[in-house]
């Protein structure tokens, strides 16, 4: 799915291990259309919709990393009163508000060709994208009802 085309050199990815490890348990929040995890304060680490976590290779240098975050996070997490323009044409996309038509996040042009090259073919089957592989390894999904369910410890 997101970006697994990419590599930042020869080898296997390497992710950051604390966040990888099976013990680790994300943080997450309630909003208005229930339960939604949080990244970790890295830019090795993307929240990918509303269960999952996307893990971005550590040979990244932070701010390539970060750039990589944001344009995970902006694509598959969007506020209530958003939607995600995309124009099949230029291959390129956007995220608007729903009220005041506003552009609130511009993609970067390579970027929404790999995250929404799906729909573009779609839209526009003469533009023939290369349509990534799914993430593998890259993505993880979390219970968020069972993380939810656990009590925490009061002090």
């Amino acid at each position: 799915m997101l970006l697994s085309s990419f590599s930042a050199c020869e080898g296997p990815p390497v992710y950051q291990k604390e966040y990888r490890d099976s013990s680790y348990v994300p943080n997450i929040i309630e909003t208005e259309f229930g339960f939604q995890i949080l990244a970790p304060d890295t830019p090795y680490v993307a929240a990918a919709g509303r269960d999952h976590l996307y893990f971005i290779d550590t040979r990244f240098d932070r701010d390539a990393a970060q750039h990589i975050k944001n344009q995970i996070e902006r694509a598959t997490i969007q506020a209530g009163d958003e939607y995600t323009a995309i124009d099949e044409i230029s291959a390129t996309a956007e995220i608007r508000n729903h009220k005041t038509g506003e552009t609130t996040f511009v993609f970067d042009p390579a970027y929404a060709r790999v995250l929404f090259a799906k729909g573009i073919n779609k839209r526009n089957p003469e533009i023939q994208l290369p349509e990534p592989e799914p993430a593998g390894d890259c993505l993880v999904a979390y219970a968020l009802d069972k993380i939810a369910a656990k009590p925490t410890d009061v002090v």
